[in-house]
């Protein structure tokens, strides 16, 4: 498939951010640069969004847009550092195809091409960025349960009392959406009962792993959703993080187990006792303000 040449439609902005949680900052490892992109014209958000491989929930929650307001000739968007499908960002080289592209990373063709919403004959375009999405990316909705049986789970939402006991998927390890719409119901922003975001399937299934790590135990749910406000940035914006304890179980002891997940965010505050833990693409984990190297993704 040849390569198409386009001039650059994006800026980076290099800036530090820091990333706040509900009692501390995030350690200044975790600073990312932020992507900036001007607004060309005939340009919409899904378009945008497409352009990124990002949703365009997250692109219009970062930004602040309403569903349908028209974008300006010259407008600087930011851009989400959470890609809409879990896996690898691959920026496009001169001479690259999907099908070199898949061949490099053991993948095929048409897997990328759902990913990224493209169709397989027309070209790519150099620095396009493409999602090389992991091997359970494109389902999502089930899990390995490697003989465990999902038995129902106790939730508090430690800023109101409110409570539910759900049961996250069934015996076949699928996902029950209903039960999911409750949690994400708990883990809702604190300044409203409408603020709510769905959580990540991915999430889900890490709190589904530490109930099985430690089951009959309840959840406690600290933090769940925060929206994006003016130079905080974290995952709590994208329905991709929580901060919660489990009453019994030593706090060291959930920061160990969430470092053991596959693509988690883990944050160890002693002092708050609690944990923060997120799904992203590569591992990270931190104690305090003091955070480890980042780690490459497990597979």
């Amino acid at each position: 498939m040849p390569v198409k040449t386009t001039s650059p439609k994006s800026h980076f902005l290099k800036g530090t951010f820091f990333l706040v949680f509900l009692f501390v900052c995030q350690p200044s490892e975790a600073r990312r640069v932020r992507k900036i992109h001007v607004v060309q014209a005939g340009e919409s958000v899904a378009r945008i969004a497409d352009d990124y491989n990002v949703s365009q929930r997250d692109l219009r929650e970062l930004n602040q847009l309403r569903q349908g307001q028209p974008l300006k000739i010259g407008q600087k968007l930011r851009i989400p550092n959470v890609l809409r499908v879990a896996g690898k960002k691959y920026e496009v080289c001169s001479g690259d195809s999907l099908a070199l592209i898949a061949k490099r990373f053991r993948t095929d063709p048409q897997t990328i091409a759902t990913a990224n919403k493209l169709d397989p004959n027309n070209p790519l375009s150099i620095g396009q960025t493409l999602v090389i999405p992991d091997k359970r990316a494109m389902g999502g909705k089930t899990i390995a349960l490697n003989g465990e049986r999902p038995a129902p789970i106790s939730f508090v939402r430690v800023f109101t009392g409110e409570r539910a006991r759900l049961r996250l998927y069934n015996n076949a390890g699928t996902i029950l959406k209903g039960s999911v719409r409750r949690l994400s119901f708990l883990a809702r922003d604190k300044r409203g009962r409408r603020r709510v975001k769905r959580l990540h399937d991915r999430l889900i299934e890490m709190l589904q792993r530490v109930a099985f790590k430690f089951p009959d135990t309840p959840i406690q749910i600290i933090s769940g959703y925060r929206p994006q406000s003016d130079g905080n940035e974290s995952q709590h914006a994208f329905g991709r993080a929580i901060d919660f304890r489990m009453p019994g179980v030593p706090t060291a002891s959930l920061f160990r187990c969430c470092k053991q997940l596959p693509r988690s965010g883990c944050g160890y505050y002693p002092q708050s006792n609690f944990v923060h833990m997120d799904a992203r693409e590569k591992k990270f984990s931190w104690i305090g303000e003091k955070s480890s190297r980042p780690a490459t993704a497990q597979r």
